[in-house]
């Protein structure tokens, strides 16, 4: 199966690639291969944040947190199309949970392939849309292929301005300490995360503000 014809299933403001599980590390594989023991092909799917209250966490059953956001659930939704799709051309698949449950990082895959990459400010960066993007994950047993270049090009600039604008020193070129960052999200008591360091980044087109 190509790849084009999952594309072909996505709305405009999401993308879709793939990762053949042999492209993965050991370490990798194996809570994939937990999940889906038969997995061949790794789907991901990139959603677009084009308004900021797609991005709002509101308190609901769901995995991560019993929380969850516009974004998640739209992206949710067009990753059941694909599963959809695959299963009455008769292929497998499981939908992987949050990484908080499955121990799967989403934007570690999403940086196998060619929508983008993590950049300096450890957000996935799409090649387009920059740190304003939203992942799923899909696994299946059809192998899926892709005429187009599997990995992206260089997408962070290494501008700089994302780890000076980061209030708690959470960021630097070659690190980032998760526990600040988590700590300021924490203290906030936000619905949605800081922001700081995608909002300053000059890689795609910023979404208004939530007042």
């Amino acid at each position: 199966m190509n790849l084009t014809e999952i594309n072909n299933l996505t709305p405009d403001c999401c993308a879709a690639a793939k990762i053949d599980i042999n492209d993965c590390y050991k370490n990798e594989k194996r809570p994939l291969k937990n999940i889906s023991a038969a997995v061949k092909s790794i789907i991901v799917v990139a959603h677009h944040i084009e308004n900021s209250q797609e991005w709002i966490w509101t308190k609901m059953k769901s995995e991560r947190g019993n929380s969850t956001c516009i974004a998640d659930l739209h992206t949710k939704d067009t990753i059941r199309d694909i599963k959809d799709y695959l299963k009455l051309e008769g292929f497998n698949t499981k939908i992987v949970p949050y990484p908080g449950v499955s121990g799967v990082r989403f934007k570690k895959l999403a940086n196998k392939t060619s929508l983008g990459e993590i950049g300096n400010n450890n957000l996935f960066l799409h090649k387009e849309w920059g740190p304003w993007v939203h992942l799923r994950v899909l696994l299946t047993d059809a192998e899926i292929y892709n005429s187009e270049p599997t990995y992206s090009s260089e997408v962070c600039i290494d501008c700089g301005k994302c780890i000076e604008a980061c209030p708690v020193n959470a960021l630097s070129q070659n690190d980032f300490n998760i526990q600040r960052c988590k700590e300021r999200h924490e203290k906030s008591n936000s619905a949605h995360s800081c922001e700081i360091c995608a909002r300053i980044c000059p890689i795609g087109e910023e979404p208004a503000k939530v007042i």
